[in-house]
């Protein structure tokens, strides 16, 4: 995997109530210089219960029993969160309404759009992040910082020994959100091909891809990547 450092800074575009969608689709272009456009929304800022009723309306019957089966409140909303202003942006892109736009899977189990464009999510804490780019497949991840992560076990199953040897001469107080970031940078390598943890790519695949590493704010590390431009079904 490619190493997670000087990479460049991508800070996503911030979500709030009574933002035009439309207007964040035209005014970004969801491509400049072949960047995805990447949105961030804030479950704890401003989130009512009237925006998330409405998000409900625009699921699917499968989507509703998955939503019914998170026993935690916070867990209930990311995922309405996610999914539900996922599906207003890819029913803008298309011009369809949002329960209608169609998800499905690719062979490897990644959720995709067909025709659409490409996409992924991620959220951890009360962030979410909402990937796209027409044509380019993606990888979005983002963790809440833990200072007292006990991350030297995890790092050493899945991260190089020269990897694991850098973060360990990171000053100690340091450690666990660098430990973070690298964790993120190979999460979204990842869910970019479409592999699993369990079966990465043999070799790599950093010089198939575009990486950045997103600048959100205090408390959360994240980082983005794109592969090469395909067939979405076949990028899952």
């Amino acid at each position: 995997m490619a190493q997670a450092t000087d990479l460049t800074l991508l800070k996503p575009i911030p979500w709030f109530p009574g933002l035009s969608l439309p207007e964040l689709l035209a005014a970004d272009g969801c491509s400049q210089q072949d960047q995805p456009l990447l949105l961030a929304v804030n479950r704890g800022a401003g989130i009512s219960a009237p925006l998330l009723a409405g998000l409900a309306c625009t699921l699917t019957a499968e989507e509703n029993c998955r939503l019914g089966g998170f026993r935690h409140k916070a867990d209930q909303d990311r995922f309405l969160l996610g999914r539900g202003l996922l599906r207003q942006m890819l029913a803008l892109w298309m011009d369809q309404q949002p329960q209608h736009v169609a998800i499905a899977l690719g062979p490897r189990g990644k959720p995709y759009c067909p025709g659409g464009p490409q996409f992924n999510v991620s959220h951890s804490g009360d962030l979410i992040l909402l990937a796209l780019h027409r044509c380019r497949p993606l990888g979005v991840d983002v963790e809440q910082e833990r200072p007292a992560l006990n991350w030297q076990p995890i790092a050493r199953r899945l991260l190089s020994s020269q990897q694991v040897d850098a973060l360990l001469q990171q000053p100690v107080a340091e450690q666990a959100t660098a430990f973070l970031q690298a964790w993120c940078h190979l999460e979204a390598e990842l869910k970019a091909g479409g592999w699993g943890l369990a079966a990465p790519p043999v070799g790599g695949s950093a010089g198939l891809m575009g990486h950045w590493r997103l600048c959100l704010g205090r408390g959360y590390v994240g980082a983005l990547a794109a592969g090469q431009a395909s067939d979405p079904s076949l990028s899952g």
